[in-house]
């Protein structure tokens, strides 16, 4: 996560002039006492059960269906019938709008439009 912040950090913001809102979930790894925070991040979390600030964890059921209760003979088995299901989810969109299209995101999908 340190990495991850960092490299988020810099390339957001290479000069170091901008207030970066990173909103972050109840993960261990997002609340960990290790985690060394850029100065111009400043992290907010989300509350918790809050599906609609969390759009994509209504998504995750759609991408595990492709692997749910099969054997895979390897890790390359298993990751390619991940990939084609993240390929299918790409372009099916439709599906994916349907399990997460919150108002608010239609909404914003609107006026940019």
């Amino acid at each position: 996560m340190n990495l991850a912040l960092k490299e988020f950090s810099a390339y957001v913001d290479p000069e170091r002039k901008k207030r970066l809102l990173l909103l972050i979930d109840g993960a261990g790894f997002h609340t960990g006492k290790a985690m060394e925070i850029p100065e111009n991040i400043q992290c907010l979390p989300l509350p918790p059960y809050t599906p609609e600030l969390q759009p994509v964890e209504t998504v995750w059921p759609l991408l595990r269906e492709s692997v749910a209760n099969t054997h895979n003979a390897s890790m390359d088995e298993f990751s390619a019938k991940l990939e084609a299901r993240c390929r299918w989810l790409h372009e099916h969109a439709e599906t994916v709008r349907g399990q997460a299209g919150f108002q608010w995101i239609r909404d914003i999908e609107t006026s940019t439009d």
